[in-house]
């Protein structure tokens, strides 16, 4: 699992301003008792924050779910807001494309704490070749590369799977690196096409990816969605 390590950024300023003492000859012994406590905080063994896991909970959105997935949308950074629709977009076609994605799509949220942090959504039929699906994913801009992208993806490979979608296809801004990136780590090959970055991932080689690193979890599925949304079965990846 990704950790992420606390650093104080006042703690290495104070070490840093050691350092140019020390170069320019203003260095006394209270200086060097600061600097030896400094470098024992800086590389002190500390006890990891999770940054994902237990206390991510995961289940569909379904049409009840709307006000949290727009609260979600809205919540995003301007940066990664654009590169989740690549670029800006009205409320009134948020919505719309809300309400289509909750009642025609499967889409699923992580949840922490009740609130809704994260979203991958698979979108089939239209234009949209049969055994193939558009996927799309939004993480909070404040949980961005902490693991729930990964764990998102392998969710929704098993939900592909088992719903007769045999590749995923990920379209992207080809400033996207984090997309792109996750994509290429599930086995797709990602292309240029004019200003978007466009890959596509088999689902059982994915699915085999995902498989080197499988967790157990719990799937809950919201009695009122569960009957009108493709199922995924528990445990899930």
């Amino acid at each position: 699992m990704h950790v992420v390590f606390p650093r104080s950024r006042k703690r290495v300023l104070n070490l840093l301003r050691c350092s140019i003492k020390w170069q320019s000859g203003y260095f006394g012994r209270n200086d060097l008792r600061r600097s030896t406590v400094l470098l024992k905080f800086l590389f002190k063994p500390r006890q990891p924050q999770l940054v994902a896991g237990d206390d991510i909970k995961l289940r569909y959105l379904g049409p009840s779910d709307a006000e949290a997935f727009r609260t979600h949308i809205h919540e995003l950074h301007f940066e990664d807001f654009r590169d989740r629709f690549n670029g800006l977009v009205s409320d009134e076609w948020l919505d719309r494309y809300i309400a289509r994605s909750l009642n025609q799509a499967i889409v699923i949220g992580a949840f922490a704490d009740d609130h809704l942090v994260a979203v991958a959504e698979l979108h089939t039929g239209g234009r949209i070749a049969a055994g193939q699906g558009e996927s799309a994913f939004s993480v909070a801009s404040d949980w961005r590369h902490k693991g729930l992208g990964t764990m998102l993806l392998k969710v929704l490979l098993r939900a592909a799977s088992e719903n007769d979608v045999a590749t995923i296809i990920v379209e992207t801004g080809a400033q996207n690196h984090a997309m792109k990136a996750l994509a290429r780590r599930f086995g797709a090959r990602m292309q240029f096409a004019g200003d978007q970055s466009i890959g596509r991932i088999n689902v059982a080689d994915g699915l085999r990816l995902a498989a080197r690193k499988m967790e157990s979890a719990k799937f809950l599925a919201p009695a009122a969605v569960a009957e009108k949304t493709p199922s995924v079965s528990a445990p899930l990846i």
